[in-house]
């Protein structure tokens, strides 16, 4: 999860410029920065960064901050928490180490690290980023009561305990919580729940600490928890690794990140080119820890163009590899047939298309280009350029329809050659459309390797259209007890939504082409269709060995509620019992 981010009209968007001018390059030893790993580096970094975003002025010649090889330690500043390094309104900015042997370490866990807002046309590549302490803590389970719904989990030595700071102030709800691990695999422990909200805990003794759940489900989930387990408590609602928001061309280029207090790369409301490339999340060499990041591995929310993802690798984090989508904005009242006022949770530019989605069906009501906005007591006033029938308002999500932006909301992505292993949820999570999933390597992730859905109870959107995904490896997976349904269980999901996670009464998602996909040792249903229209599912083979463990019954391919599907040359070969 990230926290919303409302952006307001009236925006100047940086002019696009190609630089042809030399570099101009600063150094960070000569602010004084040390790469010894003690020294507090901090402020000279940020010194010159500083120096270099005034030194572009109106100019367009880029400019460059260099970190040499080391380990550099650094802190926040005094006056500005919440990223060690803001850089705000950069233009052809590059900052940039010398490769895995820049080494940033970041030694306060309720910081973020690289923040770029409003750029034009920055750079962050080739440095590794880690935490010192880390953002998370990990250990084994000494004790569990299920009637009263508590555990014991002693803190492993060189970890933090819960008394810490970033700890107690995690955001509420959903930044208290953890998991049962297996250290052999470094994964969630196949056939539990995926996660335990746990939103107090109290000191016993020693590094003995206990946690109590509160939901009924959460505590009947406690009977799968085994004294012995190993055991990760999360400290989530912080910044991320880096996060670039608001700019006009954004590439991150072989940045390795080992740990985050949340995202290891978020991109917010962004446009212009948006690549990320040879992003490694990734254990620390010669660490036993059990996890990497504690959300997701790129998290894309209202980017006015599709992000291109490719040659990453992903493994450990917490949440989802790659998630994109857009904040719905509600419907909230209807002046007139074509002005109507909604909600501010995406930005809605004169021109943007917006989908509008009934949520109590998952049916859609049509689209609406915005003629107009213009923002009235913290709400959008929108001019649109025709009336839609039968349109509901309300107060929130639950009881109003609910607009997407067909523009804002990262559609056009680009994901390929990129490897998921092993993390929570899923390894794409995608809610827009007219993209690429090509030859990527899905592999133990607990969920789905790729979802193409919307959410309306979150609430995330729009309802997908027009996405291939083709010549991918789908490897196991699914094996967690939070993805028991067959939808969800699915290798690969196409699922339309409604209030109640339940399946859309209407064929919403559209143009969608399966094709040359392999999917091996499936823990369940491989290939999932449910609410869509004009899907095409060719040349993919369904493989499994007999001795593959299954964590559900259930066919290889399963078709719901949905229309004008073509299969063509597909291979199911899995004598398993019940396939």
């Amino acid at each position: 999860m990230i926290q919303r981010l409302v952006f307001l009209i009236g925006v100047t968007w940086p002019l696009v410029g190609i630089a042809s001018q030399p570099d101009r390059i600063f150094h960070v030893r000569d602010f004084g920065a040390v790469a010894d790993g003690k020294t507090d580096s901090g402020e000279a970094i940020r010194a010159a960064i500083a120096a270099a975003v005034a030194a572009t002025g109106t100019a367009e010649a880029p400019v460059e901050v260099v970190l040499d090889a080391g380990t550099y330690r650094v802190r926040h500043d005094n006056q500005r928490r919440g990223y060690c390094f803001p850089v705000h309104q950069a233009a052809h900015l590059t900052v940039r180490g010398a490769g895995p042997t820049t080494k940033m370490v970041i030694a306060d866990p309720t910081l973020g690290g690289f923040h770029f807002g409003m750029g034009h046309q920055v750079t962050l590549r080739d440095l590794v980023i880690d935490y010192d302490p880390l953002p998370f803590c990990q250990g084994t389970i000494r004790a569990v009561d299920v009637e009263q719904g508590t555990f014991d989990l002693e803190v492993a030595a060189g970890y933090p305990t819960p008394d810490a700071e970033n700890f107690l102030k995690a955001h509420e709800p959903y930044g208290k919580w953890g998991m049962i691990m297996d250290p052999a695999t470094r994964r969630i422990r196949a056939g539990t729940p995926d996660h335990y909200m746990t939103p107090r805990w109290e000191h016993r003794e020693g590094r003995v600490w206990r946690f109590f759940t509160t939901a009924e489900h959460h505590r009947r989930n406690l009977q799968h928890m085994r004294v012995g387990d190993a055991y990760v408590h999360l400290a989530r609602g912080f910044g991320s690794a880096v996060t670039a928001q608001g700019c006009d061309g954004v590439r991150i280029e072989n940045v390795t990140v080992h740990a985050s207090p949340g995202l290891a790369v978020g991109l917010i409301g962004n446009r212009g080119q948006i690549l990320v490339r040879g992003l490694q999340v990734r254990f620390a060499p010669d660490s036993d820890r059990l996890i990497t990041t504690d959300a997701d591995g790129v998290h894309c929310q209202q980017n006015r163009s599709g992000p291109v993802i490719e040659d990453c690798y992903f493994e450990g984090m917490a949440d989802d590899a790659i998630n994109i989508y857009a904040p719905p904005n509600v419907l909230r009242e209807i002046r007139e047939p074509t002005q109507w006022l909604v909600s501010p949770n995406c930005l809605i530019l004169p021109g943007d298309r917006l989908q509008v989605l009934d949520p109590q069906t998952g049916a859609l009501r049509g689209q609406v280009t915005a003629v107009g906005c213009r923002l009235e007591q913290g709400a959008f006033l929108l001019t649109l350029d025709q009336p839609v029938a039968e349109a509901v308002a309300g107060q929130d999500h639950r009881s109003a329809d609910t607009l997407y932006n067909l523009d804002a909301c990262g559609a056009g992505f680009v994901i390929r050659r990129n490897h998921m292993r092993g993390n929570r949820r899923y390894g794409c999570l995608l809610r827009a459309g007219g993209g690429l999933v090509e030859e990527n390597l899905f592999e133990d992730t607990t969920g789905a390797g790729v979802v193409v859905t919307n959410e309306p109870d979150w609430p995330e959107g729009p309802m997908p259209w027009g996405i291939t995904i083709r010549g991918n490896r789908f490897v196991r997976g699914g094996t967690c007890l939070g993805y028991a349904d067959r939808a969800h269980g699915a290798a690969l999901s196409v699922r339309a939504v409604r209030l109640g996670h339940r399946l859309a009464d209407a064929e919403t998602i559209r143009d969608i082409v399966i094709e040359n996909n392999e999917f091996q040792d499936r823990a369940g249903t491989a290939l999932y269709v449910g609410g869509a229209t004009a899907v095409s599912i060719v040349d993919n083979r369904i493989t499994a060995s007999q001795d593959a463990p299954r964590q559900r019954k259930g066919p290889a391919i399963l078709i719901e509620r949905s229309s004008r599907v073509t299969m063509t040359d597909n291979l199911v070969s899995d004598s398993r019992p019940d396939t």
